[in-house]
């Protein structure tokens, strides 16, 4: 995908603001952590039961965990996105 492409989607800020906001993730690694554990503890899970219930175990907790990471990254998506418009709105920087 392209500069131009990701332009005309709206996926970049505008370039007079590049540059001009914080360079500090909104990812919070503790979740983050806990849903990949949960996920190789999953797949773990899958492996061992060898198609018995202890199989279907690991299938769930790895769901579980899939959802956990995409909720966690959305979360942090939206925290990234209020805390840009709150800068554009209050003028600062931000950096620091």
């Amino acid at each position: 995908m392209s500069l131009e492409d990701l332009r005309n989607q709206g996926v970049l800020l505008p370039e007079r603001e590049w540059g001009t906001h914080r360079l500090k993730t909104t990812l919070h690694i503790v979740p983050l952590v806990a849903a990949f554990a949960g996920a190789l503890a999953g797949l773990g899970l899958t492996w061992a039961g060898d198609g018995a219930g202890l199989t279907w175990a690991g299938v769930g907790l790895f769901l579980v965990s899939l959802f956990a990471l995409i909720l966690t990254c959305d979360r942090a998506v939206l925290a990234q996105r209020r805390r840009v418009r709150r800068e554009r709105k209050g003028g600062s920087a931000g950096r620091g």
